[in-house]
């Protein structure tokens, strides 16, 4: 039986089925909004001021409860197969004026990240548009295993002990002797076999394992089966830490970087939170702003010519699931350098819509006090906010500045995520007068 699946956008909120209709809420069945409502507030987002944020920010009582989407992206799979995805809360058109979905522009974000070994071949697909993101992340691990089998699954020699009944190899004298005190034709013996059960190939076939049985797709589960079938004479991993201590990593084993990256992922949970609850198989979130954030660094750095320009890329904290963030001052994304004048620029990015109705275009309090930090913490003249281009935006034509006695301290630019190369060229022309060309051969790489 197929379950019910749930998708929001930022903006947007879930209800309870039967309460008064809010516009941009989604009704779900009161069982389900309360189990919801409970895996939400088991999981703490501390900030760094101590003030505690959540996956979904519940509010109201009774029936006229709304769990509120509260700045984390991704999806929520119930263990009776009900799905939740929250989505960015922007479409985008690209060049040509096609429209890009929310889905491609979370896909687009997430693939962003250094810690997600996602390629294109798993991306631009439809699969990838009609699964959640757990299940990408799934897909893309099935194809990179199917790389590996395709091109042959790599064997090594391995030690082997064994009681053997002939000498091979070193005698294991300590064993020998224990064992074969009343067999004086054996041997206890260590030698190496060239075998297909290398570390390596454990851990695979071991992720295989644990994601079949979490997979929701049968389509993946299949070939997930398939894929097993090729991994017979090899080991499921005993030990997980050990095995990838033990794995090799250099040119001859280039086919599997990124699946034994996958495999950590799985395995291990390092790189990315994947989180469960009593009523939750998993749950994969990811913080907007540490999406967004990722996303420009990660096209700006495409674009940038390092001969005129120095990019200072700064290492900035994000909330994790019931984790305490730790306490620092305001962060900042990068700070850019223009090698000819000096000229110094902190930048920032913002993952928030911004409306010329709103006083102060709807820019928090904090982060406009926040200038003032950022230029003493990086010792910089000014400082950029850039916002994502909103609906509303697009058509204001005022620029938005902050002054002190000296000048212009800080500006806010806007960039299109259909379009992040051509919108940041635009931002840095702007912030040093001068034009910045995009190198579209490396971006596409």
């Amino acid at each position: 039986m197929k379950k019910d699946r749930y998708r929001i956008t930022e903006t947007q909120f879930f209800t309870i089925e039967g309460s008064s209709r809010r516009e941009g809420g989604l009704p779900l069945p009161e069982q389900i909004f309360d189990m919801l409502a409970e895996f939400s507030l088991e999981k703490r987002m501390p900030d760094p001021r101590g003030i505690n944020s959540y996956i979904l920010d519940l509010e109201g009582e009774g029936k006229e409860r709304v769990l509120r989407a509260g700045g984390y992206v991704g999806t929520i799979v119930f263990k009776d197969g009900t799905q939740f995805e929250i989505l960015p809360m922007l479409q985008a058109k690209r060049k040509d004026g096609t429209v890009v979905s929310n889905k491609r522009v979370f896909l687009d974000m997430v693939s962003s990240l250094k810690s997600v070994p996602l390629n294109k071949n798993t991306l631009n697909t439809k699969a990838a548009e009609n699964l959640n993101i757990f299940e990408t992340f799934i897909l893309a691990f099935i194809n990179e295993v199917h790389g590996i089998v395709k091109n042959g699954i790599k064997m090594a020699y391995t030690p082997f002990e064994n009681n053997e009944n002939f000498l091979k190899g070193k005698v294991i004298y300590a064993k020998h002797a224990t064992k074969n005190f009343a067999h004086k034709d054996k041997f206890y013996v260590m030698y190496d076999v060239f075998t297909v059960n290398r570390a390596e190939n454990r851990l695979i076939k071991s992720t295989l394992k644990y994601l079949h049985d979490v997979t929701s797709s049968a389509r993946s589960r299949n070939r997930i089966d398939s894929l097993i079938a090729n991994f017979d004479g090899v080991d499921y991993s005993m030990n997980y830490s050990q095995d990838f201590a033990a794995s090799i990593l250099d040119r001859s084993m280039a086919g599997y970087f990124n699946a034994l990256r996958w495999a950590e992922i799985f395995l291990l949970g390092r790189y990315i939170s994947v989180t469960k609850g009593r009523d939750v198989s998993y749950g994969v979130l990811f913080p907007s702003r540490q999406l967004f954030d990722s996303y420009t660094v990660s096209n700006l750095l495409k674009m940038l010519d390092n001969q005129r320009f120095k990019a200072e890329i700064q290492k900035k904290n994000y909330p994790m699931m019931n984790h305490p963030m730790p306490r620092d001052s305001a962060q900042a994304l990068a700070v850019m350098t223009y090698r000819e004048t000096g000229m110094r620029v902190v930048f920032d990015a913002k993952w928030q819509g911004l409306s010329g109705d709103d006083e102060n275009f709807g820019i928090r309090d904090q982060d406009i006090m926040d200038i003032y930090d950022l230029m003493n913490i990086y010792h910089t003249d000014s400082v950029c906010y850039i916002y994502p281009l909103t609906r509303e935006m697009r058509e204001e034509s005022r620029e938005i500045a902050f002054r002190n006695e000296d000048g212009i301290i800080g500006r806010v630019c806007f960039v299109d995520i259909g379009d992040m190369q051509g919108s940041l060229s635009s931002v840095l022309e702007h912030i040093f007068g001068e034009k910045i060309k995009t190198d579209d051969k490396k971006a596409d790489k």
